[in-house]
């Protein structure tokens, strides 16, 4: 007996910022980081979902979510425990998990379908059943006062005018696009807030892909070809180097890796992250793969990298490498406007076939 009242006295001396939300395409998911298995009840008050957790404390906050199903989420302390006030948009379906090492409550909401009471009537047979649509958000890298890499083109004009033909290419397909910039401006002269800005973007529920496009170098001025990147912790050397370069070179680049790196790290325990990080990693390789087909530039592979853009992505993103602009037949190529369409179409090909294997509505 002493050892449990032990127990249950170290579990209430925790307090922890509760809980981590996850928003996907077609639900929104609660994470809670549990010390050790504790019972959980679930009621639904009106349209707020109340969960309550006895024998923990939380610090009192209150999350604005704003996706499908919920509104925000609110952790109020309680005596005895807390509890967690969900705000929903609508009827929804709560499917409740509970996992090991370490211990998570995983509760995932769903907007449940209500069917009309009059009787139904048949589609027609020419009409496909109705999807949302797809919103892609493109970020042009570097711009205004940072140029970013300089060789026989300049990265940021080239990755401009290839996302501007991406976007008209993908807005032929039905699909809405937006970007970061339109135009050679930068978001802010201190490259953290610019790349922070960029990163906000995509951590948005109206958004679900986001494609950083850049043009790559090398010491050497030798290598040529196509790399795509994730986020995650870089383990090859010369990635890291590179993404340093990415993030603002010298030791604002240093900083701001090592910011990404943490926020790496944090993947390795939560399931949302995990999840969001491979399906990056499947539209890096499906992005490769058809940007190399359509341009005869050798695919080099994907690679997890600390990219500060890519950080708080809760979508699938990726950052596109689409050539060595410092390679003397690469970088040639790269300047020629006819090449560049064959970029951008390489891209828009990667980009629906992502789509089409089921990635979107998932």
């Amino acid at each position: 007996m002493r050892v449990w009242l032990l127990l249950f006295a170290w579990l209430w001396s925790l307090a922890y910022a509760l809980p981590r939300v996850g928003v996907h395409e077609g639900f929104t998911r609660l994470v809670f980081d549990l010390p050790a298995p504790v019972d959980h009840t679930l009621s639904q008050e009106g349209e707020v979902l109340v969960i309550l957790l006895p024998g923990l404390r939380a610090e009192a906050r209150d999350q604005v979510v704003n996706s499908r199903e919920v509104v925000s989420v609110q952790t109020v302390p309680v005596e005895g425990g807390v509890r967690v006030l969900v705000r929903l948009r609508g009827p929804v379906e709560a499917t409740v998990r509970r996992l090991p090492d370490p211990e998570r409550l995983v509760v995932d909401l769903a907007l449940r379908q209500t069917l009309p009471q009059a009787p139904a009537v048949p589609a027609p047979q020419n009409r496909a059943p109705s999807r949302p649509r797809p919103v892609i958000l493109l970020d042009p890298g570097h711009g205004g006062v940072d140029p970013g890499m300089v060789g026989y083109v300049v990265e940021k004009e080239v990755a401009l005018d290839v996302s501007l033909r991406l976007r008209r290419l993908l807005e032929q397909q039905g699909l809405e696009v937006r970007l970061t910039r339109d135009r050679d401006m930068h978001l802010s002269p201190d490259k953290r807030e610019d790349l922070s800005r960029r990163a906000a973007m995509a951590d948005s529920s109206q958004v679900h892909l986001f494609v950083s496009v850049h043009v790559n170098a090398s010491p050497t001025r030798t290598a040529r070809g196509v790399e795509v990147f994730y986020f995650g912790r870089a383990q090859d050397p010369r990635v890291l180097a590179q993404v340093i370069r990415e993030n603002g070179g010298g030791e604002i680049g240093q900083r701001l890796t090592q910011e990404a790196r943490t926020a790496a790290e944090r993947i390795l325990h939560d399931i949302v992250a995990q999840a969001n990080q491979r399906y990056s990693q499947r539209l890096a390789e499906t992005l490769g793969r058809h940007l190399s087909q359509a341009t005869g530039s050798p695919y080099r592979g994907s690679f997890p990298g600390d990219f500060f853009v890519l950080r708080y992505a809760r979508v699938p993103a990726v950052l596109v490498e689409v050539g060595f602009g410092d390679h003397p037949v690469e970088g040639r190529q790269l300047a020629d406007p006819a090449y560049r369409e064959r970029v951008a179409q390489g891209l828009a090909n990667g980009i629906l076939a992502f789509l089409a294997n089921g990635a979107f509505g998932r």
